[in-house]
Formats: C-alpha cells, structure tokens, sequence
C-alpha cells in the first residue's frame, strides 16, 4: 500500500517526458536521414545514438522510481510499543427523561451531549470513559485515549441507554470508583452530569466508596433551580408531558445542593452547566491531574519501504550522469600515426 497515494499523480509528468523523448529522438532520427545516408553519418559523427537513447531511459527510470518513493510504499508488519503518560477520567451522564427537560435548549441531554463533545477536545493526555446513567448505570466506552471514539459513543446517547427508568447517582459512582479503585488518587477523577435529582440507589455508602477509593468527583449540574415539565413522545412526535400517579404534571428542578455536597464530601467541585467559564475551571482542573504510566499497547504497522525505490532511483541516475554518450575509438597501428609516414 502506499501512504501517500496522491502523489503517484506524478507519474503524468514521467510519462509526458516519455512522450516528449520519444517524438524527439524520432525527429532527429528523420532529420538526419533526410540530410545524407545513416553510413555517412555514422563516420562523421562520434555521437553513440543507442548510448544516448539508453542514457535518456536511465534518466526516465530514475524519475519513475523516485515518484514511487515519494508515495511511500509500505509492506510487511512491524510490531511497534507505545507506552503512554495519562490521567484517567470517568464522564457520567444522566440519561433519565428528566433530561428532556427544555429549561435548557434544545434540551438537556441534547446540550450536555454539544457541550462536553467541546471540553473533551480539551483535554490533554487523558484517558476518557463515558458511563450513561438512569435506574442503573452502564459502561457506554471504556477508558480510552481515543477522543473520537469517545465523541462517537457520547453522540449516541439517549434516553433509551439505560432500560431501567429513575434516577441513581450512587450507580455511576460504584461503577467507577470500582474501576479506578488501582489509579493514584490525584490520577483520576469522575465527572457527574446531571440535574442533581436522586431517587434511588445508597449515596453515602457510595460517598463512602468514593472516599475510601480516593476519587475525587466532580459534579456538573443542568437545568434551573425554576424547573421544567418533562416531555414525552411517541413516534418521535410530542404526546404530553409526565404526571405522576395523581396526574399532576411533573416538574424537574436543578438539585445544586445535593451536587455540592457529592463534590464536596469527595474532595471535588461543584460547577453550573449555565456558566460557560465555570466549565472552562473544570478542564483546567481536569488538565492538572497527574501523569501515570499507562498499560504498553502493541501495534502492528506497516514498515515503509520507500529507500529501496530510492536506491534504485540514484542508481539510475547515476548512470544517467556518467554513461558516455561518444562512439568508441578505434586505434590502428602506431606508424599509421607517424607524420609523414609513406604509403
């Protein structure tokens, strides 16, 4: 395969020298036909026409082979060890239909989805992990270095995520705490995005865990201390909004309060989602955490092969520098030299 595959597009000027050498070497071979007969010629000139033909193939081939290596032609795996130095992150979302909530346009989930695809990009050297929310909490991407992949499971999150309806916070913070129980404490932390409303779950034993584990949360809340009604759909179109058992039209609040004692009891921070700087401190902080070595990963790339073709390719040109292009002397008798010698 070759890398950079556009530059074989050269190849065209490689040819149109072809074509120009070609009609070229016709002409002059015409021209001097026309002018006097080839034995003729041959004893008067010293110019060797199938050196010279040769030498312009030579200078032909290097060209050729010199565009071949610039598109770097590559075969034959290599292994290849990257060891990396990164901070491991946990991003949890809340998925329940409290987050269709429109006090925030277009909608909750719809707008922490924009802008921590934004913040992410920000982050430097960090693994990310994204965990989606509701009744229950789930792995949506495990920790990774690869911020387009996490971007592209963050882009898919819906209410539909997690099939258990409510919402727990303790959920997301035994599920990462657990897989972070083995990184330094100032190496990682777990980034809570929610409305701060918990229904079920145990939040101080999962606080306790938290502490015990040394994982710092950090909470980032959504919506307004006013609230919203929740919409419902159907189809894709809007049906109502949720009531509950009494049939009255539930209204989902920003809980600030309870997102700042979670980040407060952990050694975190709480931040608003409405204050776009609050969230520009939150990176900061995120990009201020420790380095650690990361597990090697092997890679197995294809090794570049392009020098052969540049051997070639000066090999070629070589020739073409220094091939004689001059008939061959022949040198008779020495007394066929002699001045005034007589026949």
């Amino acid at each position: 395969m070759f890398e950079n595959i556009n530059n074989l597009s050269f190849l065209i000027l490689v040819l149109l020298v072809v074509i120009i050498f070609l009609i070229s070497f016709k002409f002059s071979r015409k021209t001097i036909n026309e002018f006097t007969s080839s034995s003729l010629w041959n004893k008067m000139l010293t110019v060797d026409f199938l050196k010279v033909f040769l030498k312009n193939i030579f200078f032909v081939l290097a060209l050729f082979f010199i565009v071949i290596a610039l598109a770097r032609p590559k075969w034959g795996l290599k292994q290849v060890e990257a060891k990396s130095l990164s901070s491991d992150i946990v991003i949890a979302i809340d998925v329940s239909r409290s987050m269709l909530a429109q006090d925030l346009k277009p909608d909750r989930l719809t707008r922490a989805k924009i802008v921590f695809k934004d913040l992410t990009e920000k982050l430097k050297g960090q693994r990310i992990g994204l965990i989606a929310f509701a009744g229950q909490a789930y792995w949506q991407c495990p920790l990774t270095s690869d911020i387009k992949a996490f971007e592209m499971f963050l882009s898919l999150l819906d209410t539909e995520s997690v099939p258990f309806y409510g919402t727990n916070i303790s959920a997301p913070i035994d599920l990462a705490c657990e897989s972070l129980k083995k990184v330094p404490s100032n190496a990682k932390a777990l980034v809570i995005i929610t409305d701060g409303e918990s229904f079920d779950g145990d939040l101080k034993s999962s606080l306790n865990l938290a502490k015990e584990s040394q994982t710092k949360i950090f909470c980032v809340g959504i919506g307004t201390e006013k609230g919203e009604p929740i919409p419902t759909y159907e189809n894709g179109q809007f049906k109502e909004y949720l009531k509950d058992e009494k049939g009255k039209t539930v209204v989902t609040k920003l809980d600030s309060s309870t997102l700042e004692q979670i980040a407060l009891a952990t050694g975190g921070r709480y931040y608003n989602m409405n204050q776009d700087q609050s969230l520009n401190n939150l990176i900061a902080r995120l990009n201020k955490l420790d380095k650690i070595e990361g597990t090697a990963n092997i890679f197995n790339n294809l090794e570049d092969r392009y020098y052969y073709f540049l051997i070639v390719s000066l090999i070629f040109l070589l020739l073409y520098l220094f091939m004689p292009t001059t008939k061959r002397q022949r040198i008779g008798r020495i007394e066929d030299w002699k001045f005034g010698r007589k026949k």
